[in-house]
């Protein structure tokens, strides 16, 4: 269980996060959503470690792992992946992958993405959609139980989408617990188990995408 009990983070007089606490089991796909600003991403930067809170904790599977860096986290199985995607583009795919990772796992990554027959593709040579998968692959490289995933359709036509939704949907059932940032809602609801609403820094609802879906107030009130 990854736990983040009451976490706030201001960044000025701007409020981030705001007494934040939400939980994510060991696996399934939970999406997070909601307007420009709402704090989403930076409830991710925060549990992979890339930003440190003002106040609160989080947990993983019972241990405080707060004040631990992103290094000590990734190998606790903790993973993420960018809205801006950070490859190396005069590297190989699977070159990509072994810098921070061993080769067997590097190859079985790429196996699961469906990028293995790319692996000696200089990595400048992919289109966005299988930039999208180096992504994913980089992440699973690191034998995460977690993986955080900032905008992953984002740049992606709708046959794109819907292709890499169901990747993820496949990870999901293969063990993975995934925590996803999107704006693309009508395809995040397919495939989303759960669903956490942020707005102004605040977890606003959290349900199935049914549930959500059925708040019209919200929906109207959030634009969403």
């Amino acid at each position: 269980m990854l736990e983040v009990k009451e976490v706030s983070k201001r960044y000025g007089g701007v409020i981030a996060l705001d007494a934040v606490s939400v939980s994510f089991k060991k696996e399934g796909l939970t999406g997070i959503i909601g307007p420009n600003g709402s704090g989403k991403t930076t409830l991710i930067n925060v549990i992979s470690g890339l930003v440190k809170p003002d106040k609160g904790r989080i947990y993983l599977n019972g241990e405080d792992i707060t004040e631990k860096p992103i290094h000590l986290r990734v190998r606790l199985g903790i993973a993420r992946t960018f809205q801006f995607p950070k490859y190396f583009s005069k590297f190989t795919v699977l070159e990509n992958l072994t810098i921070n990772a061993e080769k067997d796992k590097a190859v079985e990554a790429l196996k699961l993405v469906n990028l293995a027959h790319k692996a000696s593709t200089p990595a400048r040579s992919l289109t966005m959609y299988e930039i999208r998968r180096l992504e994913i692959a980089r992440a699973l490289a690191l034998s995460p139980r977690y993986v955080l995933l900032d905008e992953p359709l984002s740049g992606l036509s709708y046959e794109e989408s819907i292709s890499l939704s169901n990747l993820l949907k496949e990870l999901s059932a293969m063990g993975f617990s995934l925590i996803v940032v999107e704006h693309k809602l009508s395809i995040l609801f397919k495939y989303a188990e759960k669903i956490i609403v942020m707005a102004s820094g605040r977890v606003v609802a959290n349900g199935t995408p049914e549930e959500i879906a059925s708040n019209g107030d919200l929906v109207k009130q959030l634009g969403l």
